[in-house]
């Protein structure tokens, strides 16, 4: 990544923000499970958990407006019923409410687990502002009043600045091969004009913004790509779009895990600071091609209120998300046997097998392949893969948190002397609804003791080769196992 590059992201925050909201964003874990399993008839266990999440601070420019967006989420695993949020706000700040709400109270109903509600509210800052702002605070309580959640906004005021805002992107349903146009639109709601404009749009595994022309460079650690218009100026109250025929576009591949929903986002900013924006077509990761386009930015020929002013970075960022149905990947179980004589210590490796087409699902698309070890009653086992856990008598459970390609295997590995070579063993793959084949989901994994020598088999090779490595092991299990259990849970109530 080259130095222009570098400072723009640095400045923007993307790699710590968009990560951040991709893996523990209040939205992700609705679209988790976008296929959970059902439980007829069953109440939800838990309770309501709101979270009120809008940015700390907000500057206006002096004698202007500033509309706030922020949104009230639950995290509860219960529906927070008749759910109010209270503002409490002193005179200075200005704050008014929506026309649906009262004077300092807005009525937003019942909110779903996982769910969220999006409100706005504006400040007019007075001109007794204090120098340091003042504080708005903003309270959420259902019914019950046993799910609350209170924050704080400081308003404070600027005499100029720059205030771009990115238009909200809406969520995508793309097939697995397809493409989709990205709608930029962007405004400056300040008071001083943006001499050039970033723009960057970044993901995840899976999802990619081509990067086809002069002015857009491709970042590996994005999952995105990066534009630049050094020859654009937005001037106060102005607002841009893509032109029409340069269209941004995002593409999910084709063998992209599915069903699932995959996060993306993007951002933009002024290159005011930043210099020598020129040349950033001259690194190989440029397109380079002779008929490269360069994508260009246009006035949006409407009426555009001057309400709401400075730069707040908050406002420059969209996110969305797409949704992907069904694509197959036919998970393979791999047995195996213990093959030596009466009393020799072997190891086996089991596991499964991804026969594609598509890649299998992690979790990021909200799924943890699991291998279910039965190991015959004709061995002792002495050692077992990092990447599982006993779950009963000479039963195990092993978790598989990536992604495998067409023909790609993960295994685990087993170790046990040899007793005898009564009762069979089993090993089950669960590939979810991603596994369009239940008939090899399971193999064999038997004992074959040897008439005399060493017999057949693997020897015992020291600590075992797990998917899982460095330090986060532990955690990373334990979470996947956390996901299993969880799904074992439902699958048991559903019997039931």
């Amino acid at each position: 990544m080259n130095m222009r590059l570098h400072s723009l992201l640095g400045r923007a925050g993307l790699p710590v923000v968009l990560v951040a909201l991709a893996t523990t964003g209040i939205g992700l874990p609705a679209y988790a499970d976008p296929d959970p399993d059902p439980v007829p008839s069953a109440e939800p266990i838990g309770s309501p958990e709101l979270l009120v999440d809008l940015p700390d601070r907000v500057v206006a420019v002096e004698g202007k407006s500033k509309t706030i967006e922020f949104t009230v989420a639950n995290l509860g695993e219960k529906t927070a019923e008749d759910v109010v949020v209270t503002f409490k706000s002193p005179a200075s700040a200005g704050l008014s409410l929506p026309s649906s709400c009262t004077a300092d109270e807005c009525k937003i109903g019942d909110v779903k687990s996982f769910g969220s509600a999006t409100l706005k509210f504006t400040v007019s800052p007075a001109a007794g502002l204090p120098p340091l702002g003042e504080t708005v605070r903003i309270s959420a309580h259902d019914s019950t009043g046993t799910a609350t959640d209170e924050t704080g906004v400081t308003v404070i005021t600027a005499k100029s600045g720059i205030d771009l805002e990115l238009d909200k992107l809406d969520d995508l349903k793309l097939a697995p091969g397809k493409s989709a146009t990205v709608p930029i639109v962007i405004h400056n709601s300040g008071n001083k004009a943006a001499d050039g404009v970033g723009v960057v749009l970044a993901g995840m595994p899976y999802i990619d913004f081509p990067a086809k022309y002069t002015n857009c460079e491709a970042v590996a650690d994005l999952y995105g790509v990066v534009c630049t218009f050094d020859k654009t100026t937005i001037e106060p109250g102005q607002m841009v779009t893509l032109a029409d025929t340069t269209p941004l576009t995002v593409k999910v591949a084709a063998d992209a895990p599915g069903p699932s929903v995959y996060f993306a986002g993007a951002f933009a900013l002024a290159l005011n600071d930043i210099d020598d924006w020129n040349d950033l077509g001259d690194d190989e990761s440029s397109a380079k091609r002779a008929d490269a386009t360069e994508l260009k930015l246009e006035p949006v020929m409407r009426a555009q209120a001057v309400n709401e002013n400075e730069l707040n970075e908050w406002d420059n960022a969209r996110t969305f998300f797409i949704t992907v149905p069904k694509n197959p990947a036919d998970s393979v179980a791999i047995g195996g046997s213990f093959a030596g004589a009466i009393g020799d210590s072997r190891t086996v490796k089991v596991g499964y097998r991804n026969d594609g087409p598509a890649d299998t699902m992690g979790p990021l698309e909200g799924w943890v392949t699991t291998v279910d070890v039965k190991l015959p009653k004709g061995v002792e086992v002495t050692d077992t893969d990092a990447n599982c856990i006993r779950t009963g008598d000479r039963e195990y459970v092993c978790v598989s948190v990536d992604n495998l390609g067409k023909g790609e295997k993960a295994v685990f590995s087993f170790t046990a002397t040899i007793k005898d070579d009564s009762g069979p063993g089993s090993v089950t793959v669960d590939g979810g609804e991603q596994d369009p084949k239940a008939s090899n989901d399971s193999a064999k994994l038997t004992v074959k003791p040897a008439t005399g020598g060493a017999g057949g088999g693997l020897p015992v090779t020291g600590a075992p080769a797990g998917l899982i490595m460095g330090g986060g092991a532990v955690l990373l299990l334990a979470g996947a196992i956390a996901l299993w259990t969880a799904r074992r849970r439902r699958i048991l109530t559903v019997v039931d």
